[in-house]
């Protein structure tokens, strides 16, 4: 309920009956003991938040009864009485009735251009599971696709690499080139006409870090196995538009929005791929003018040694701005604009393994995306120019790679709090955990992979998969989130169910020694998140001075069920003290 109250019109404030009498007399204690008006001697509200439940986050988990915000942040908090001093003849104020309020969610791994196309333009196969629904659906994209124009889908959820070939592509339609990418990002099939533009024969070579997979007899079976082999084929894919590249990433905001979501990181957006220009000056242009439903920090991701050497020559020395339109477009935005640049820039972004079947293991998988020497050259040319790093890596191989990199540029150039993340970790080795608590790293991750994922990633054979209790037990921060498009799920409701209930979609539980507390578990989606990206003396809770982000939930987090988490809707969105989202 959403009000105005005048000063000395105590009656257009419908609170219930007993707040109310309550409020008008504390307000008019004052006047009676013959001292000013209360309102006379604090400041004003834009908006005001009443009886209700606010669960502020903050060091002691406060919980209240009100909140006031001025000029999009918060002014104050606390019970009823004191909350009403700061109502004013201008002031909006909500009757929450008993609502629980959080600070606003933050997702701490997320790819807003790719997850705008998957949900608007490309075809999303996740939750189809055989290879008959998959070409069906495939096939009527196909049928409404002009000629030659190429096809996008996502979201393959087989573990297999022989899954699809360019041969059942190929009778989907050979009048259309086609990629279909596995929904963790991490490979993809292509069709014969994808294969014959991008060059792709049988005298290709895999570039380093990939596969191009190959029949005995040398033919391209379709299969591209990680980011280089993908990138053969998505260089020769027009660009997306200006304009769809707006319309993507503020669409996609605004799916967040409607989740509770008031702040993204965007750690692996494509600095050096076809197109992705648009998708960054798009970035710009709505974070200048104040169009997306949520705030923003991007971590370009770079492919490569020689990539990341031209990107941090051009970027920040600013000595050749002529190499690259991203690179042009950040270095002007820094030199010209260094609040926007401030207020997006997170970082850089690497990757050491895939996901999945790709990911880097101790007992298996892919080999890593780099050589020890190009990552540790990598790293190190990140680290001596004070950027934060923000690392995939999923297996405990490429865990430990990471961490010797790290480790190896601190000995080279000590900083303090360099605050570098480490995405995913779904389970490092146990030593390694202290290792990590003492270079000072962050995890960022996804309980709710558990549910979804679970089962077909055969997670009971690793029951301390996403060891959360273990992180936090060994002091190390750990934000959460969901990775759209990867995942299928973005909305966080999901990690923190899981992250107390550890139980896959067959009902397999995971070791419960690793689950956490729901008060916990929102802490890592708000506090933790925000700390992952320097921001939490800005948001993550509801404290004075912090930007008023926050959500009016239907239920309250600490008093359901676990297993009611999952469901819990957001009723109103506020990012700066400004309704971004209001259910209908």
């Amino acid at each position: 309920m959403v009000l105005n109250m005048a000063k000395n019109n105590s009656s257009s404030l419908r609170i219930s009956r007993r707040n109310f009498l309550r409020i008008s007399a504390f307000a008019a204690a004052g006047t009676i003991a013959g001292f000013p008006p209360i309102y006379a001697s604090t400041p004003d509200a834009d908006l005001v938040l009443i009886n209700g439940k606010i669960l502020t986050v903050d060091a002691r988990n406060s919980v209240c009864e009100g909140i006031a915000v001025k000029g999009g942040k918060i002014l104050d908090t606390g019970a009823a009485e004191k909350i009403a001093k700061y109502i004013g003849s201008g002031t909006k104020v909500i009757d929450l009735q008993g609502k629980a309020v959080t600070p606003g969610l933050i997702d701490s791994h997320a790819h807003l251009p790719p997850f705008g196309l998957r949900e608007s333009r490309w075809v999303k196969l996740q939750g189809l599971e055989t290879k008959d629904e998959i070409l069906e659906a495939l096939a009527k994209r196909a049928q409404v696709t002009p000629q030659g124009k190429f096809i996008n889908a996502w979201g393959v959820e087989s573990m297999s690499f022989s899954f699809l070939n360019k041969r059942d592509l190929d009778k989907v339609t050979s009048d259309h080139p086609l990629l279909v990418i596995h929904t963790t990002g991490q490979w993809g099939f292509a069709n014969s006409l994808a294969l014959k533009i991008s060059g792709i024969d049988k005298n290709t070579v895999s570039p380093p870090g990939s596969r191009v997979q190959k029949w005995p007899n040398k033919e391209p079976t379709g299969l591209l196995v990680h980011y280089p082999a993908l990138y053969l084929v998505r260089q020769h894919m027009p660009p997306v538009s200006a304009e769809d590249a707006i319309n993507c990433i503020t669409y996609a905001a605004q799916l967040y929005a409607q989740e509770g979501v008031t702040t993204i990181h965007d750690n692996f957006f494509m600095i050096a791929e076809i197109g992705s220009n648009n998708f960054l000056n798009a970035y710009i242009s709505l974070v200048k003018e104040k169009k997306l439903a949520t705030r923003v920090k991007i971590w370009p991701y770079l492919p490569n040694l020689q990539e990341a050497t031209t990107v941090m020559e051009d970027l920040f020395p600013g000595k050749d701005l002529s190499l690259q339109s991203n690179v042009l477009a950040l270095s002007l935005l820094r030199k010209h604009s260094p609040e926007i640049f401030s207020e997006i820039w997170g970082g850089l972004k690497i990757a050491v393994d895939g996901s999945g079947r790709t990911s880097l293991w101790y007992n298996g998988g892919m080999l890593p995306l780099h050589s020890r020497e190009d990552l540790y050259a990598m790293v190190k040319l990140f680290h001596r120019a004070d950027q934060q790093i923000s690392v995939h890596a999923v297996g405990d191989y490429a865990v430990d790679m990471i961490l010797n990199s790290i480790e190896t540029a601190q000995k080279d150039h000590l900083r303090d709090n360099a605050r570098h993340r480490i995405e995913h970790a779904i389970l490092p080795q146990a030593g390694s955990l202290e290792k990590i608590k003492r270079l000072g790293v962050v995890i960022s991750t996804h309980p709710q992979f558990i549910y979804f994922w679970g089962d077909k990633w055969q997670m009971k054979d690793t029951v301390k998969a996403i060891p959360l209790k273990s992180y936090l037990e060994t002091d190390i921060p750990v934000a959460l989130g969901a990775d759209p498009p990867a995942f299928p799920i973005y909305q966080p409701q999901y990690a923190l169910w899981q992250a107390v209930k550890r139980t896959t979609k067959a009902g397999v539980r995971l070791d419960s020694a690793e689950s956490i507390s729901i008060h916990d578990a929102l802490k890592m989606q708000t506090m933790g998140s925000a700390y992952a990206a320097f921001q939490e003396k800005e948001i993550g809770s509801l404290e004075k001075g912090k930007f008023a982000d926050m959500v009016i939930w239907d239920k309250n987090y600490y008093s359901i069920p676990a297993d009611k988490i999952k469901d819990v809707k957001a009723l109103t969105t506020f990012v700066g003290g400004k309704v971004v989202y209001e259910k209908a």
